[in-house]
């Protein structure tokens, strides 16, 4: 989540290249043309002090949200949120460099619990059956009685996905937190504000909450809040019920919906919400594709993050796909208006339609997914769903995912720069942020390409973009060997150009098998080789995203440790 920034000066370093065209050429001869006036100097970077794949990452919890403001000892830091895999409540990360993280407390403590809070299970919520009153709000019961409005929302369960903002109105942040039975429409989502991030948040009790039967289409959970270019609050929400939903909030108490007892309208879906499984406890009993359920699981959708860029005058919608496992994964649309309609590359809109043959449609633009480096003994990430985007104390942008992978415990958020196409679509870099200055890693020397040498190693990865939901499906990479002269080495009629444009650096590559994408260049740290590199991100008229990391020895000696 990333709300609106009004100073549009606060991403111009990151969209000011989207006025300059990249051409592509089949033939090899017509790679060579290129600006040499680039960047000649080393680039300082933040070693990582951890281990090679830990190191950079913030964790280990799920589903963080990350924002860069104010301490209670006065001085803005960075901080992060997120479902709290152990079982303390909603844990609050804090780091001064987005590289080293420290655990500094929780958001609910003995002296502020919540009413959601049930007595003797530490902070995670274990009320007794909950009653909905007339007014539609939840009426929490000690002990069952009967109705046909009693539930529960769960048990020992932890809180779930967090997000953060800040209201420049009364210098307050909000944080909107959710609670939900597992696989059920029976969720709260509720909030809490504070004058700083790490102490003194005080809950304001309930915004909006669903339930089985109650014939709506949407799971409050995964809220998201961003401010609209007028300066008011809209939330998105929702998870695998009904797609993704958004509502505006009450600009004078953004605790509240400005429309109590709403749920808001559909901006996207990945199905027809009548072909969705009723939803009970448990997978028992319902409407199922499969005899367990795991087809319904695995063609969710959830996890919502918006960002307006000023520059192309466009939202950006970043939903997560797939069950919580290998193939959950990430895709991108856009819209002039922050409720929709939202389209991605290929002009495809975000909400189901009945004519695209059922609840395999994957519409959206694929941003990030499970992958590995060939070149590196197969090191990659896997699970790389549920966004948080936010700018730095520099205002630039960066990405973060949840990241899994063999011989890594627990679930990490990976923290990645964003980059932007020339047509104004988000792309990621492949290497997890190193500590480097993300303004001066945007201008790549075109000697670095080939590590100044005549030629050099690089792992390419096109992503697959068609039906993600096998189990371990992972994307890996090819090697191919980069000359200097903008060839690649045995490989006819492919090459590469690099090319200054606005304050970055435009990159095209030409691979076998008609593979030619547009994107970005950008320098890197390699944590799987602990060594500077530069890397690609872009993507081909199709709007397949194409990773590049080049895998030679870096340019700069000096930058390996």
């Amino acid at each position: 989540m990333v709300q609106f920034m009004k100073k549009q000066s606060s991403i111009l370093f990151i969209v000011a290249a989207l006025t300059s065209a990249v051409g592509l050429s089949a033939c090899a001869g017509l790679f060579s043309s290129v600006d040499e006036n680039a960047l000649e100097t080393p680039l300082t970077f933040t070693v990582p002090s951890q281990g090679p794949r830990t190191a950079a990452m913030c964790g280990p919890s799920h589903d963080e949200e990350m924002i860069f403001g104010l301490g209670s000892d006065g001085k803005k830091h960075y901080f992060a949120v997120g479902t709290d895999v152990r079982g303390g409540g909603i844990t609050i990360w804090q780091s001064d460099d987005l590289v080293n993280w420290k655990d500094v407390g929780r958001v609910f403590n003995d002296d502020n619990r919540p009413e959601i809070l049930g007595k003797g299970r530490g902070y995670n919520y274990d009320f007794n059956f909950v009653t909905v009153n007339d007014k539609g709000e939840y009426v929490f019961e000690k002990e069952h009685k009967a109705g046909a409005n009693n539930y529960r929302l769960g048990g020992a369960q932890p809180f779930w996905a967090p997000c953060i903002c800040f209201n420049e109105a009364d210098q307050t942040y909000y944080l909107y937190y959710s609670c939900s039975a597992y696989g059920t429409r029976n969720s709260f989502i509720g909030c809490a504000k504070s004058k700083t991030l790490d102490k003194g948040w005080v809950d304001c009790g309930q915004l909006i909450h669903t339930r089985t039967g109650d014939g709506k289409r949407f799971n409050a959970i995964d809220p998201v809040v961003v401010y609209d270019t007028a300066g008011k609050p809209w939330m998105g929400y929702g998870s695998f019920f009904g797609g993704i939903a958004i509502l505006p909030l009450n600009p004078q108490d953004p605790s509240k919906l400005l429309h109590p007892g709403t749920h808001g309208k559909t901006i996207s879906s990945r199905d027809d919400y009548d072909n969705f499984p009723y939803e009970q406890d448990g997978f028992e009993g319902k409407k199922t594709r499969s005899a367990n359920g795991a087809e319904f699981v695995a063609y969710g959708q959830e996890g919502a993050s918006i960002i307006y860029n000023p520059e192309t005058g466009y939202y950006y919608l970043f939903t997560s796909y797939d069950r919580l496992a290998w193939t959950y994964h990430c895709r991108v649309g856009r819209s002039k208006k922050i409720d929709g309609p939202y389209v991605d590359y290929n002009g495809n809109p975000m909400i189901y339609l009945q004519e695209k043959q059922g609840a395999k449609q994957v519409n959206g633009t694929k941003i990030i997914g499970a992958y590995r480096w060939s070149s590196a003994n197969g090191a990659g990430w896997a699970a790389t769903g549920h966004t948080t985007l936010f700018y730095t104390g520099d205002n630039e942008l960066m990405f973060g995912s949840n990241s899994k992978w063999n011989g890594v415990g627990g679930s990490f958020v990976g923290l990645r720069k964003v980059l932007w196409t020339e047509d104004g679509w988000p792309v990621l870099t492949p290497c997890l942020y190193g500590g480097e200055s993300v303004r001066d890693s945007l201008n790549v020397p075109r000697k670095a390409i080939t590590a100044n040498a005549e030629s050099a190693e690089w792992d390419f990865i096109v992503f697959s973009v068609d039906d993600d939901t096998s189990f371990h499906r992972t994307d890996a990479s090819s090697v191919y060997t980069l000359a200097a002269d903008g060839s690649i080495l045995n490989q006819d009629g492919c090459g590469w150009t690099l090319s200054k444009s606005g304050n970055g650096t435009a990159m095209t590559v030409s691979l076998p098998d008609g593979v030619k994408a547009s994107g970005k260049a950008a320098l890197g740290w390699d944590q799987d080789r602990r060594q500077q590199t530069v890397v690609f991100s872009g993507l081909t008229k199709d709007g397949i995203p194409v990773w590049g990391q080049r895998s030679s020895a870096p340019f700069f000696p000096e930058a390996q440790k």
